[in-house]
C-alpha cells in the first residue's frame, strides 16, 4: 500500500454518501494518489474456465488437490485454496468445472482462515443487500453459486465459520459492487495471455461516482491498481470515478447504476438534458428537421430545442428499438456498418451512443484494413474516413473525459496514424505540397506526443502500456521522417530560388 495515500486524502463518512475519499491537499494532474493490491482476485461472474493460478485457459487439473483447474505452465495455486479442496473429500472431482462462479466467492470467505484482518475488511464494504433482495440478480446468484455450494458439505462450514445463504449474498453483493477489472498480461506479440478477472480493492473503492471522473485508474496483469488525478483537484474536494462507460447515453448510464450500484446519479452531465452539449441522447426532430429533441425528466417529455415540437413515446420506443437491434446484429463488415451509422443518424442524429458505438466497430475495421495492406494499396476513402471518425471521438471525448483518458490517448494514437497516413499518400501523389505534409506531420507529432503523456500512466504489461511502448517507438520515426521532409522542403526553397535568380538573369540578358 502506497504511503501516499495518508498524505493526499482522507476518508470520512455521511448520511448520504456513507464511506468517501476527500483530497487533503491540491493535486496536480497526474500524481500518484494511491496504489493497493486486492484483498481479492477471480475469474468474472459467468466467465470461461480458466486456470486458478494465472487465469490463463485451463487444460488440466491440479495434481495435489486434484479439483482446482489449471493451465500447463502453472504447477500450483493459491496454498490455503488449493489445501481446502484437497480435505473436501466429499466434492466431485468435477465441481469447480461444473460450478465455476463460486470460485471468487470461495476465494472471499477462506480469507476467514487464511487473513482475517482482510475477511473483517471485505465485510465491510458495501453490499446493498437489502436494494438486491429478491430480485434478478439475487435470484440468479442464489442458483448458481448459492445453492451449489450449500447442498455440498465442505462449504457448509470454514472452521468456525457457518456459511449461510445470506452470507453468501452478502459476499456477491460486495463482488458485484466493489471490483475494478484486471486487464490480463500480454506477451511479447501483444497478445493477451490471460482472460479479464476482477479484484476487491477497499480504499480505491470508497471513491464517489461522477460521470466525469477526475480520477485515472490503471491495474496491472499483477493486480495492482494505481490511482491518479485525472485533472487538478483542489483541497477538500471529493475523489470521483465513472462506473460506467464514457460513450454510454444517460439512459444508459442511469440503467447501469441503478441495477449495478444502487443509486441514481444527478451529476452535471445527467442533469443536463443535452449530455453537456454533445447529444448522446438526443434525437432529430420530426418536425424541423433541423433541431434536436432532448429528453427532460421533470416533464418528462422529447422536446425539440430549436422548435419545441415534442416526440411521441411510442416514436422514441419505436426507433431506439430499431437501432438498438441493427447495432446489435449489423455484421462487423465496412459496408453494412456504413450503412446502420447512415440509416439511424437521420432518426437519432451523428452523435448518438448508439450510433457512436457503430462508428467505433467501423474504426476497428478501418484499422484492420489498414494494417493489412501496403500503405500505396489502401483505398484512400478508408484513410479519410478512419481520420473523420477519430477526430469526431476527440471532440466528443474532451468534453466527457476531459484531462487524463485512456480512451482519449488511444484516439488519439489513432489520429496521429491516420493523419500520417493519408498526409504521405496525398504528398506522393502530387495532392499537396511539402509544406502542408510538414505542417500535418508536426500536427501528427504533437497529437502523439498527448497520447503518449495520456497512456504512459498504463503499466507496460497491459494492452494500453504496449500501446504506449508503440507509439513511443513511432514518435521517433516521426521525427527522423519530419526532419527528412524538412531537409527537402529546404531543397525545394533552394531550388526555387535557383530558379527564380536564372529567370530574372534571363530577362536582363535580354533586355
Amino acid at each position: 500500500m502506497a504511503n501516499n495515500f495518508e498524505n493526499v486524502c482522507e476518508i470520512r463518512k455521511s448520511d448520504q454518501l456513507g464511506r468517501y475519499l476527500v483530497a487533503k491537499r491540491d493535486i496536480k494532474a497526474g500524481e500518484l494518489i494511491l496504489a493497493e493490491d486486492p484483498i481479492v482476485v477471480g475469474p468474472y461472474w459467468d466467465a470461461d474456465i480458466s486456470c486458478l493460478g494465472c487465469l490463463r485457459p485451463a487444460s488440466r487439473t491440479c495434481k495435489k488437490c486434484l479439483r482446482a483447474p489449471l493451465c500447463r505452465e502453472c504447477s500450483r495455486h493459491d496454498a490455503v485454496e488449493c489445501d481446502f479442496y484437497e480435505h473436501a473429500l466429499n466434492l466431485s472431482k468435477n465441481f469447480l468445472f461444473d460450478h465455476f462462479n463460486i470460485v471468487t466467492p470461495i476465494r472471499c470467505l477462506l480469507l476467514y482462515r487464511s487473513d482475517r484482518q482482510k475477511y473483517d475488511e471485505l465485510l465491510a464494504m458495501e453490499s446493498h443487500c437489502d436494494s438486491r433482495r429478491g430480485t434478478e440478480i439475487w435470484l440468479i446468484h442464489e442458483q448458481y453459486v448459492i445453492e451449489p455450494m450449500l447442498y455440498e458439505e465442505a462449504f457448509q462450514q470454514i472452521d468456525d465459520l457457518i456459511v449461510t445463504s445470506e452470507l453468501l449474498q452478502r459476499i456477491c453483493g460486495i463482488l458485484d459492487v466493489n471490483t475494478f477489472e484486471i486487464r490480463g498480461n500480454m506477451d511479447s506479440q501483444g497478445v493477451q495471455m490471460n482472460n479479464l478477472a476482477r479484484g476487491l480493492y477497499p480504499r480505491t473503492s470508497l471513491m464517489t461516482h461522477n460521470c466525469q471522473t477526475n480520477t485515472l485508474i490503471a491495474v496491472d496483469g499483477m493486480s495492482k491498481l494505481r490511482l491518479y488525478a485525472s485533472i487538478a483537484i483542489k483541497a477538500g474536494e471529493l475523489l470521483y470515478y465513472n462506473y460506467t462507460r464514457v460513450l454510454f447515453s444517460t439512459f444508459e448510464r442511469q440503467t447501469h447504476l441503478r441495477k449495478g450500484k444502487y443509486f441514481i446519479c444527478t451529476c452535471a452531465r445527467c442533469s443536463d438534458p443535452t449530455e453537456l452539449g454533445t447529444h448522446l441522447s438526443s434525437l432529430k426532430c420530426t418536425a424541423c428537421g433541423n433541431g434536436l429533441c432532448v429528453f427532460h425528466h421533470h416533464t418528462p417529455k422529447w422536446e425539440c430545442n430549436s422548435c419545441g415540437h415534442q416526440l411521441p413515446r411510442e416514436y422514441v420506443n419505436e426507433i431506439m428499438c430499431d437501432a438498438r437491434e441493427d447495432v446489435a446484429s449489423c455484421t462487423l463488415d465496412i459496408r453494412n456498418l456504413e450503412k446502420v451509422i447512415g440509416k439511424h443518424s437521420k432518426t437519432l442524429n451523428p452523435h448518438h451512443s448508439l450510433v457512436l458505438e457503430a462508428k467505433q466497430s467501423l474504426a476497428g475495421e478501418l484499422r484492420s484494413m489498414c494494417m493489412s495492406y501496403d500503405l500505396q494499396n489502401v483505398p484512400r476513402q478508408a484513410l479519410k474516413r478512419k481520420l473523420e471518425l477519430c477526430e469526431e471521438m476527440l471532440q466528443i471525448l474532451r468534453v466527457l473525459d476531459p484531462g487524463i483518458s485512456r480512451l482519449t490517448g488511444i484516439a488519439l494514437y489513432e489520429y496521429h496514424a491516420a493523419l500520417v497516413d493519408l498526409s504521405r499518400r496525398n504528398h506522393d501523389t502530387g495532392e499537396i505540397k511539402t509544406p502542408e505534409l510538414l505542417e500535418r506531420l508536426q500536427l501528427a507529432e504533437s497529437a502523439l506526443k498527448d497520447a503518449i503523456g495520456m497512456l504512459v500512466f498504463e503499466h507496460p504489461t497491459t494492452p494500453e502500456g504496449h500501446l504506449t511502448k508503440k507509439a513511443m517507438c513511432e514518435l521517433k520515426e516521426l521525427r527522423e521522417y519530419i526532419q527528412k521532409v524538412q531537409a527537402l522542403e529546404e531543397d525545394e526553397r533552394t531550388d526555387r530560388q535557383c530558379r527564380g535568380k536564372r529567370t530574372n538573369n534571363t530577362g536582363k540578358n535580354k533586355k
